[in-house]
């Protein structure tokens, strides 16, 4: 029976979190965290008519095509090498050289660069909230909760993914085509999918009339991205989605816990897979 020892992983994830607190991964992303959720809520106060800063729902909803782009692009950056990159200088044989598991290699450098990705969005959202809050009130603060614990996920969810192409693949570079495809999966999802529908014989007159079949929606749980932005807009209790120029009625059956269990799927599996690949790999 193999043990999973505390200390080799903890040593691991320390070094992760030391490297890229030496390259300002934390400072910059907190920053650019801190002034989108300003700019964001400056922008929800304008539309509303008010010269201050928009609630927290508005600044979130306003957000929320932003931050499902640049969290997984920030996820896929810090780990698309994180296997296969450290194998190609040598580094990896170096570090296996010593008494330790690659399972707790892995492990480490999951909670290393996860615990970047955490501070980052926890610091930089939260600081943003705590400015709304003061100047607009604290309406909706349980839903900005959830929004910084969600996004938080689905940057675990993409650096998984990412942990999982670095163990397969043997280069680099190859590792970054990889990377490349996943964050693109990401962009064109929801076009691909209107394109399936229109292909089906369905019109956007239909999105007015609310004549959209059952599979359009389960097909959300194929794209964590998207899956963010339903289950947040959930964690808020809003149960129809109106945006350009037309009003969609989010289902019952995406209810908030089924979207965590699906995200939580998303985030296991590539994981387990990566650690099956990591295993057999030849260093």
């Amino acid at each position: 029976m193999t043990f999973i020892r505390p200390k080799p992983i903890y040593t691991v994830a320390k070094k992760e979190f030391i490297d890229n607190i030496r390259n300002k991964w934390i400072i910059i992303l907190t920053m650019l965290f801190v002034i989108l959720i300003i700019a964001f809520s400056y922008v929800a106060g304008g539309q509303t008519g008010d010269d201050t800063f928009g609630n927290m729902q508005n600044t979130v909803f306003g957000l929320l095509g932003i931050s499902s782009l640049l969290i997984p692009l920030i996820a896929i950056i810090l780990g698309f090498s994180t296997i296969s990159g450290e194998a190609e200088t040598g580094s990896l044989y170096v570090v296996l050289s010593y008494p330790i598991k690659r399972i707790e290699v892995l492990i480490g450098k999951l909670l290393g660069l996860g615990a970047v990705i955490s501070l980052s969005v926890l610091l930089g959202f939260g600081f943003g909230g705590i400015i709304i809050a003061i100047t607009v009130g604290t309406e909706s603060f349980q839903g900005y909760l959830a929004f910084i614990l969600l996004s938080i996920f689905i940057g675990l969810i993409y650096l998984s993914l990412s942990i999982c192409i670095s163990s397969y693949c043997k280069r680099r570079i190859t590792s970054i085509g990889g990377g490349i495809v996943i964050f693109f999966w990401s962009i064109i999802y929801g076009t691909v999918i209107i394109a399936v529908f229109l292909g089906a014989g369905y019109e956007f007159s239909d999105f007015m009339r609310g004549n959209i079949p059952d599979w359009f929606f389960n097909s959300v749980i194929l794209s964590p991205s998207d899956m963010y932005q339903t289950t947040v807009q959930r964690a808020f209790d809003v149960k129809t989605i109106e945006t350009a120029g037309f009003s969609v009625s989010i289902p019952e059956f995406l209810s908030l816990p089924v979207l965590l269990i699906a995200q939580f799927i998303w985030f296991i599996i590539p994981l387990v897979i990566a650690y099956f690949l990591f295993k057999r790999r030849d260093i």
